[in-house]
């Protein structure tokens, strides 16, 4: 097996990906995760110096998100997305990664103008009465170019880079090999599916070239809240929409990190974060369909006071089950029930071998902490990092809807205490996780879900008498196996084949001396004999202090461990 747990051939295909790969993390010094990844082989002899003057004051985390810059567009998203999921990574590097920016030199527009016609199979000028030369924004996988349909309707063109789509498919393709190497040869992530994760984070990545798909995020926002005065979701023009080519209505405003503007302009900012959370709210407790880039540079305050929306290359879904989930964990909360909160975290694990008594400790002083306090008092945002703190620290493996409705809730509650240092998020809340409880006590939803319920257990019913039949004809025939397979009994057996391998050199040993004490003891022997009989002693004397070096040392490392 390689070092990447595939074929050579599979590695050589793309060599110089991985050696660049390499080389970048060698040089940003993280050569923690060449070794964890299985990059070794590709690394450099030596570790390159940083050539930026500031390498030695910069913190692993900020190692890390340089090096994803450098690295390109596939992992600059890949981060942009992960900075989402404090469940799997620190909040630490989570904040790092949020600051992650992919833009880039510009096309030149003939090469843009070539996209636009081959993919619309129409002449440009056919496509746009008018079509700005210069960017508005240009980004890894593609720009943004203002222009104006026939009937005067101001839209924002974004056009995919050529060639964006082959860079990024190389790089998931290593990039799943990698985690699947991880997966197979360590046990870094403990009970974590790493290759899930990698899979979630690349596929969002590979949905984002899809332009036809953004469309459809943004028409499916647009319908739901056309009628909305508060919000304003741009409108797909289908017609000049493609794979590579996405065309939407223009909003024209100021986005919501430019804080200083929005105050020169006369905006209510409180009334403006109270807008776009509520939206999201609403979004995530009433549709289960929610925008997943929860970057204030993604919102835009429109002059009629309306908060505009845009880039719909990441979105969420969140399932009834994941979203009753949620309201059950805040329910035991704000009820001061950590028995309740404790069992909706463990039914929500994947995680089998959960340490409950340590979870339920752990979950009551948390709760304890919050209890009593006034839901403008409680930090809504601290709330939710110390929960996915929780769920990181007891490796629960909740499913992914689940944890990115809380990562996205938390950085939402930081976005509207920019806008408004007063604004209170548990309060804004409220009422929709209410909501939630009251739809499922309502008489017509309990008898559903019992008429459900009901059928089920007869299906089971009718199920179960066939179906201890064919199992008692199976175990009679002896088709029926049980294996038994340890665990956690790795290290011994790992710990008696180093013990055996010793004592069998150590045989081999004593057997070298004995035959060359021999040699030496034989009178008459000829010159070469006793000579070859007194370097065997040495050589043998040599691997001896070897031997019990190793010892000593193998002992000192075991008990550092």
């Amino acid at each position: 097996m390689t070092p990447l747990g595939v074929a050579s051939s599979d590695v050589s295909k793309h060599l110089a990906r991985h050696r660049e790969m390499a080389a970048v993390l060698a040089d940003e010094g993280l050569h923690t995760v060449i070794d964890a990844v299985g990059l070794g082989r590709f690394a450099p002899k030596r570790r390159r110096v940083s050539r930026r003057e500031d390498a030695d004051v910069l913190t692993r985390e900020q190692h890390a998100r340089r090096a994803l810059e450098r690295l390109g567009p596939t992992f600059i998203k890949v981060g942009q997305a992960i900075s989402t999921r404090t469940d799997v990574i620190p909040p630490e590097l989570s904040r790092e990664l949020r600051k992650l920016q992919d833009e880039v030199p510009a096309e030149p527009f003939e090469t843009v103008k070539g996209v636009i016609e081959a993919d619309l199979d129409l002449p440009l000028e056919e496509a746009f009465a008018t079509f700005e030369r210069e960017p508005a924004a240009a980004a890894s996988l593609g720009q943004v170019h203002w222009a104006t349909l026939h009937d005067g309707t101001e839209v924002a063109v974004k056009v995919q880079r050529p060639g964006a789509r082959r860079q990024v498919e190389i790089d998931i393709d290593i990039a799943l090999t990698q985690a699947r190497w991880v997966a197979q040869q360590t046990d870094l992530f403990g009970t974590t599916d790493i290759v899930a994760i990698a899979e979630e984070f690349l596929d969002a990545v590979r949905q984002e070239l899809d332009y036809t798909k953004e469309a459809s995020n943004a028409d499916r926002l647009w319908r739901a809240f056309r009628d909305d005065e508060t919000v304003a979701f741009p409108r797909v023009y289908w017609q000049r929409c493609s794979g590579r080519v996405l065309t939407l209505e223009r909003l024209n405003g100021i986005t919501m990190n430019r804080v200083d503007m929005l105050d020169e302009a006369g905006m209510d900012r409180s009334e403006l974060a109270a807008r776009g959370i509520n939206c999201y709210l609403k979004q995530i407790f009433e549709f289960g369909f929610f925008h997943a880039d929860p970057h204030p540079g993604n919102y835009l305050a429109l002059p009629d006071g309306r908060v505009g929306f845009t880039d719909f290359g990441r979105v969420g879904s969140i399932s009834d089950a994941s979203r009753e989930r949620f309201v059950d964990l805040i329910w035991g909360a704000v009820n001061h029930d950590p028995r309740m909160a404790t069992d909706t975290l463990i039914a929500l694990s994947e995680n089998p071998d959960i340490d409950e008594p340590a979870l339920f400790k752990e979950v009551s002083r948390l709760i304890g902490k919050y209890h009593g306090l006034e839901l403008g008092k409680i930090n809504f945002g601290e709330l939710m990092r110390e929960t996915l703190g929780l769920i990181r620290g007891h490796q629960l493996g909740v499913p992914n809807d689940f944890a990115l409705v809380i990562g996205t809730l938390g950085i939402l509650e930081g976005v509207g205490t920019t806008l408004d240092p007063t604004f209170d998020f548990a309060t804004a809340a409220k009422p929709y996780a209410n909501k939630v409880v009251q739809e499922r006590m309502r008489p017509d939803v309990i008898a559903g879900k019992a008429m459900t319920a009901l059928r089920n257990t007869m299906r089971v019913a009718e199920m179960l008498p066939e179906a201890t039949e064919q199992l008692m004809r199976r175990v009679s025939k002896g088709e029926v196996k049980i294996s038994v397979r340890p665990t956690g009994v790795e290290q011994l057996v790992a710990d008696l084949k180093e013990l055996v391998n010793r004592l069998a050199f150590a045989m081999v040993v004593a057997a070298l001396v004995i035959g060359f004490s021999t040699l030496l003891s034989v009178t008459g022997a000829p010159g070469w004999v006793r000579i070859v009989g007194e370097v065997g002693i040495v050589l043998s004397f040599i691997v001896t202090v070897w031997f019990f070096v190793s010892i000593i040392l193998a002992h000192t490392r075991g008990k550092r461990r």
